[in-house]
């Protein structure tokens, strides 16, 4: 018979762990959104009730009924769509008669699972529910194969890429998808030496972007993969720090690429795409194309994805380094940097102010490119020693992400990702992308992929698992060493007990040991057959009961 933890507490153990699942309420600048299947409900501020209020749909661009709730300052958005796009301008009793505006986006029927993959090596040792992913010198017979399964319509942003020719490899894959009569769209960087362009059947679209000197790069890699789809579980967004050039895909530079199946994120970046496209066909309009500092911050921010908060923005028009300070001001255990390119003063002063506030386990991977710029010497003056170092091997460690909280479910884990490198150029003139996923799994795997690079350049993870408390006081009846453990640890008092019992319980409330004992002392566990991850043990003894979380690496 199988066994299974009283539900009330489970509830409790799980929200613990878990708690940066989401509640699938999501705040912008002046208001709260709450998701519901059919209806949407904008919360707005005790303080701030909105005098007017308009909401249009993105797409059609009709203006949607809105109608306001009991509470004064709830209004709610009825008979919506999966993955509808919303204009909301409001305006407030004392503010100026300009309207505030913020687009925002309903949930998706999409599955929202996520992908995640790395191009190098990864310390899977320190995975909490899944091993992060190393694909070596494959990476790019993944993103073929997506391109492969595309059936109506293939955007592709790409800053640098290669292919071996027409018929093979990315090029290949594309040219095969625009045969079969999917919509291919092609934006490059126009100041960069992109192999694989001239490898492209001729009759695709294309457009680079522009070579004046008050513009950066078009420094995306992004993919959107049949956004435009009748079938909700078809439509992907493909990103992260990685061109498609040989060293940069294959190795030996470092980099990562996260992939979401999301029919409502890729609808903000087919937006974002078709701002710089200049149009929403297939054939682009130079008129009408902004790029960099012409661009308007147009697109949702917040999206509920398989349960999960996800972010995202776009460069320059969104403000990326305010949310990078924001994700940094917000940390409570750990923060973990990975970037190539680290020039704002602003964000390191923020980690700064954080380690002189008390808050010590930052550790920060630059690469050894632009020594002059990054603010390493900086880092390493105020960090503790040892702690922000620079990746002097073979190749460019060309990341560009963040995880913050790893392991701390008491908190919200994140991470955050996608192109942007943390300089001025990519702040105010480049175009680029950046998602913050809101996921404890999400942000172990990156977590997993920077403690692998930040070992090999001479760093000690100290593991944020082993600062774990039990959900109790210092008088507790038992102890634990080691935890976390490799699946064998030893439980012990100080005192003698009598008539104690031992339950441990996985995270899906199943018992999966129980022990009793007469009177105790000490006894050694061994549960090294059982996978990664956190656990539950219960301990009753005199009917005094007590919860430990025992952590198996």
């Amino acid at each position: 018979m199988i066994r299974y933890f009283p539900l009330s507490i489970l509830i409790f153990f799980l929200f613990t762990i878990f708690s940066g699942f989401s509640q699938e309420i999501t705040t912008e600048k002046d208001f709260k959104v709450h998701y519901f299947p059919t209806k949407l409900e904008i919360e707005f501020e005790k303080s701030k009730s909105p005098s007017s209020i308009k909401v249009t749909d993105v797409f059609t661009n009709v203006e949607v009924p809105v109608e306001k709730a009991t509470n004064p300052n709830f209004f709610i958005l009825n008979s919506v769509k999966p993955s509808q796009f919303f204009k909301v301008e409001y305006t407030f009793i004392d503010s100026e008669t300009i309207p505030s505006t913020v687009t925002i986006a309903s949930k998706s029927a999409s599955s929202g699972t996520i992908n995640v993959y790395f191009n190098h090596t990864v310390d899977t040792t320190f995975s909490q529910t899944q091993n992060a992913l190393n694909l070596s010198n494959t990476l790019d017979d993944v993103l073929i194969s997506y391109i492969n399964n595309c059936i109506a319509t293939l955007d592709i942003a790409i800053y640098n890429s290669y292919s071996p020719s027409a018929t093979t490899g990315i090029a290949g894959a594309i040219n095969a998808a625009f045969a079969r009569g999917v919509q291919v769209r092609i934006i490059y960087d126009g100041s960069t030496s992109s192999a694989m362009i001239p490898l492209l059947n001729s009759a695709i679209p294309l457009v680079a972007s522009p070579t004046s000197s008050s513009y950066g790069i078009m420094h995306n890699k992004f993919v959107v993969i049949d956004a435009i789809c009748n079938n909700p579980f078809l439509s992907y967004v493909w990103t992260g720090s990685t061109n498609w050039t040989t060293t940069q895909i294959d190795g030996p530079d470092r980099n990562n690429v996260i992939v979401i199946q999301d029919q409502a994120l890729a609808g903000a970046y087919t937006l974002e795409f078709e701002e710089m496209w200049g149009s929403s066909t297939a054939t682009p309009n130079p008129t009408n194309s902004k790029f960099g500092i012409y661009k308007t911050n147009n697109t949702p921010h917040n999206f509920v994805i398989g349960g999960k908060i996800v972010e995202s923005y776009f460069s320059p028009s969104d403000g990326t380094t305010s949310k990078i300070v924001t994700a940094i001001n917000y940390a409570n255990s750990d923060i973990e940097i990975a970037v190539m390119n680290f020039t704002r003063t602003d964000i390191s002063s923020a980690l700064l102010n954080k380690y002189n506030n008390g808050f010590t386990n930052i550790n920060v991977l630059l690469d050894s490119s632009n020594p002059v710029g990054n603010q390493i010497t900086t880092l390493q003056t105020g960090l503790l020693s040892n702690h922000a170092l620079v990746d002097t091997a073979s190749g460019i460690m060309h990341h560009k992400f963040m995880v913050i909280d790893n392991f701390n479910g008491n908190s919200d884990p994140l991470v955050l990702t996608g192109s942007h490198n943390w300089s001025t150029s990519a702040e105010t003139k480049n175009d680029e992308n950046t998602l913050i996923v809101h996921d404890v799994n999400i942000a172990n795997q990156y977590f997993q992929a920077f403690a692998s690079l930040y070992q090999v350049a001479g760093g000690t993870i100290v593991s944020p698992l082993s600062t774990i408390e039990n959900n109790h006081d210092g008088d507790s009846l038992l102890k634990i060493i080691p935890n976390p453990n490799n699946g064998v640890f030893e439980i012990f008092s100080n005192d003698s007990l009598n008539d104690i019992e031992v339950r441990l319980y996985d995270v899906l409330g199943k018992l999966i040991l129980e022990k009793k004992y007469s009177s105790f002392n000490s006894c050694t566990i061994d549960m090294s057959s059982e996978r990664s991850g956190f656990y539950l043990m219960e301990v009753n003894c005199g009917g005094k009961g007590e919860h430990y979380k025992i952590v198996k690496k």
